[in-house]
C-alpha cells in the first residue's frame, strides 16, 4: 500500500529477526461482544484455514449503522518540522460494507477474472518479496472520477508504483459508483474540519491544497487494485514504508481474502511514549480511511494456494494530474503545515463513524454514470465469491483494456 515513486519515502527492508509482539487492535467492547468470525486476529484466521472462500454467511449478516465501526486517533513523529515537538495526530476510521454492496462490487471483471486474464485488463505482475518465490502479486491502476470530472475516459495521471506518468483508465462503473457514494457521505465533514483550520491558520498552504483536491473530486479517485495469492507474507516479511502525499487521505477496501495492516505509531501525544507496533485485521468488506503518508506501515497476507482464495484489496488515494504535481505537492517551506492538516483530518475521521454507501445509494450513482456515459456495461454474472468467471463472460471484450506503464 505504497507510493513507491516518492524519493523521500521511507523504506525499511524486511528482516528475519524476531521482533517484539505487536498489539492487535480490537473493536470497542460493545462490538467485541458480537459473535463474528472476522473479528479474530490475523493469526487466528490463518490457523482456521486461510484458504476458505468467503461466503454470504461469513460476510456479517444484515448491515447496521455501527457494524464493525471504529474511530481512533493515534500519533506519529513523521513530518515534524521541529524534532522536539509533540507527535502529530493521525485519524483512523473503519467500517464494513453491506453484504449486498460487497457482492455488487465483486461482479466487476477485474475482481472475478482468472489469473491468465489479468494482463488484458491492465494488471502487471509484481515481485515485492523475492525471498518468497511462491507469492503471486498483481497490481492494476484505474481512476474513480465521477462522470462530470472524467467519466469513462482515460486520465493523465501518475503511476503510484513507479512515480511516472501514465494514461489511467476508468475503473468499472460499479466500483466508481461505490467510491462516489463514499465521497458524498464523508467529504462534507472533512471540508468543514479543513475550513476551520484554514481560518485559524490562514497561511497553511497544505490545508488549502488538500481542500482543492477534495473539491475537484480527486479524493479516493486514484485506485490501485492489488491481488495477492500463493505463499503467505508473514510479519517478518513485511516491507515497512511510509506513503507519499497521494496518501495524505487514503481509503482501503477489502474485497476478498484476509490480510492485516501493521503500523508503527505512538498511543498518545506524550513525547516520552515509545513507538509501538499495532495490527488491524482486514477481512472481506472491511474499509478503513486514514493517512498512511504520516506513519510507517506494512501488510501481511495469509496463504492462498487456490486462485479462488486470493486476497483482493483496493487502495484509493488522491488523484494527482501527474508526477510533477505529486513530487511538488509538499514544498520544503510547508513542513510546518503538517500539524494543522493532521489536526483537521484526525478530528474529522475520529469525530463520527465512517459512512459507507448502501445498495440504494450505489445504484443511484450507477444510474447517474449510465446517463452521463451511455448504455450500461454488462458485468459478468454475480458469483458468491471473487473466484472464477464463466467462460462466456471471459469471451466478452473487457470493459477496461490498457497497457502498464
Amino acid at each position: 500500500e505504497t507510493f513507491r515513486g516518492d524519493p523521500n519515502r521511507e523504506r525499511v527492508t524486511a528482516t528475519h529477526r524476531t521482533p517484539p509482539p505487536p498489539r492487535v487492535c480490537r473493536p470497542p467492547l460493545a462490538l467485541a461482544a458480537q459473535p463474528r468470525e472476522q473479528m479474530g486476529t490475523r493469526q487466528s484466521r490463518a490457523s482456521d484455514d486461510s484458504d476458505r472462500p468467503p461466503t454470504a454467511a461469513s460476510e456479517g449478516g444484515s448491515p447496521t449503522a455501527t457494524q464493525n465501526q471504529k474511530q481512533d486517533i493515534f500519533y506519529s513523529r513523521k513530518h515534524l518540522a521541529d524534532p522536539d515537538a509533540p507527535p502529530l495526530p493521525v485519524g483512523f476510521a473503519m467500517g464494513e460494507m453491506a453484504p449486498d454492496a460487497l457482492r455488487w462490487l465483486r461482479r466487476c471483471e477485474i475482481f472475478a477474472a482468472p489469473e491468465s486474464h489479468l494482463p488484458t485488463l491492465g494488471f502487471t505482475k509484481c515481485i515485492d518479496y523475492p525471498h518468497l518465490p511462491g507469492h503471486v502479486y498483481y497490481e492494476g491502476y484505474f481512476h474513480a472520477l465521477h462522470g462530470e470530472d472524467g467519466g469513462d475516459r482515460h486520465i493523465a495521471s501518475m503511476n503510484p508504483r513507479t512515480g511516472c506518468d501514465m494514461q489511467k483508465p476508468a475503473a468499472p462503473r460499479e466500483l466508481r459508483a461505490f467510491i462516489e457514494g463514499m465521497r458524498r457521505a464523508n467529504t462534507p465533514r472533512l471540508v468543514k474540519a479543513l475550513s476551520d483550520v484554514a481560518k485559524a491558520e490562514p497561511g497553511n498552504r497544505l490545508v488549502v491544497k488538500v481542500m482543492r483536491l477534495i473539491e475537484e473530486g480527486r479524493v479516493f479517485a486514484d485506485l490501485a487494485v492489488q491481488i495477492h495469492a500463493g505463499q503467505a507474507v508473514e510479519r517478518a516479511d513485511i516491507g515497512w514504508h511510509t506513503d507519499g502525499p497521494n496518501s495524505i487521505l487514503h481509503a482501503a477496501l477489502s474485497i476478498a481474502g484476509a490480510r492485516a495492516l501493521h503500523s508503527r505509531r505512538h498511543a498518545d501525544a506524550d513525547p516520552s511514549t515509545m513507538e509501538g507496533e499495532f495490527v488491524e485485521p482486514m477481512n472481506p468488506g472491511d474499509v478503513y480511511v486514514s493517512s498512511p503518508a504520516a506513519f510507517a506501515h506494512g501488510v501481511s497476507y495469509g496463504q492462498a494456494y487456490r486462485w479462488s482464495k486470493r486476497t483482493i484489496a483496493v487502495q484509493a488515494r488522491f488523484l494527482f494530474d501527474g508526477a510533477t504535481e505529486a513530487y511538488g505537492f509538499v514544498e520544503p517551506d510547508e513542513m510546518g503545515d503538517w500539524a494543522g492538516l493532521m489536526r483537521a483530518l484526525s478530528s474529522s475521521l475520529a469525530g463520527s463513524p465512517l459512512e459507507l454507501p448502501d445498495m440504494s445509494t450505489v445504484l443511484g450513482v450507477m444510474a447517474e454514470l449510465e446517463r452521463k456515459e451511455g448504455a450500461a456495461i454488462q458485468p459478468p454474472p454475480v458469483t458468491t465469491h471473487a473466484g472464477s468467471t464463466p467462460a462466456a463472460a471471459l469471451r466478452k471484450k473487457p470493459a477496461v483494456v490498457t497497457s502498464s506503464s
